[in-house]
């Protein structure tokens, strides 16, 4: 496989995730137009007007409470709680130091108490939600924990997080269903964004051989977490789906793409 640059042809996530906010938002003004000529041909250009206020500001309300409400959102999808200080001591640590070393800053900590070993990061311009299984926190040595939080904490520094949130909330109900939704999100998240979250993890480690272990450890462990939304499947470390399914295809290629794949490319940075 060819050397991958995390840095190369990356996407700016923060303008994708404003750009597809903007999309969306337009999409309804169409239903809107619709409504304003009916108003207009039954009751006049000032109806018209009224209805074309009504129903794009309705939407536009509707769309700007979700990218709001976007983490919340994400975390009620995979039946992630709140974790209680002290809860999982080694897993604290690692994130209390790792966020603060990587600029990224204190994250909150939420768990997931069922499936396998599993981790995902969700973001907002002003908010930061690390995900873990509670297989993965007391299976993990200190270095593969280190290495998994380095690799969410990456992708909340790029802005992947966040762009994969926003598009949770926005473009999610439709993913699997909709084939123009999968592309959307995954020409968003770019070619091989799995491998571009491992290389950019280990920019913040500087010790390749650490996630390798991890990822080699979840994929013993098993990855699959049930009842989990495949909505969310992108923004977990490693695959979290049994088969994949209702997971968009394209998503799949770059945002799931196999531990064994991942652990090679490590072995050769």
């Amino acid at each position: 496989m060819a050397h991958v640059d995390p840095a190369a042809a990356s996407p700016p996530f923060d303008a994708l995730a404003d750009r597809l906010r903007s999309a969306v938002l337009l999409f309804g003004v169409l239903p809107a137009l619709v409504v304003a000529v009916v108003f207009l041909l039954v009751l006049g250009p000032l109806w018209a007007i009224v209805a074309l206020v009504v129903v794009a500001g309705g939407w536009a309300l509707a769309v700007t409470a979700r990218v709001r409400g976007s983490v919340d959102r994400a975390l009620v999808l995979v039946g992630a709680r709140p974790g209680r200080e002290g809860e999982f001591p080694r897993w604290e640590n690692v994130l209390d130091g790792l966020g603060a070393s990587s600029g990224v800053g204190e994250p909150e900590v939420w768990v997931v108490e069922r499936g396998g070993a599993n981790a995902m990061a969700v973001a907002s311009r002003d908010r930061v939600a690390l995900v873990a299984t509670t297989e993965l926190v007391r299976s993990l040595g200190p270095v593969e924990l280190e290495a998994v939080a380095a690799n969410l904490l990456g992708r909340v520094k790029d802005g992947s997080a966040r762009y994969g949130t926003v598009a949770t909330t926005l473009v999610g109900p439709f993913l699997g269903r909709v084939d123009a939704a999968g592309k959307v999100l995954a020409e968003g998240l770019g070619d091989q964004r799995a491998v571009r979250s491992d290389l950019t993890a280990v920019g913040l480690t500087r010790y390749p051989p650490g996630l390798a272990r991890a990822l080699g450890h979840l994929e013993e462990l098993g990855t699959v977490v049930p009842g989990v939304d495949p909505a969310t499947a992108h923004l977990w470390v490693a695959p979290v789906v049994e088969g994949g399914a209702g997971v968009a295809p394209e998503v799949a290629a770059t945002a799931l793409q196999p531990l064994g794949m991942r652990i090679e490319v490590l072995g050769q940075v």
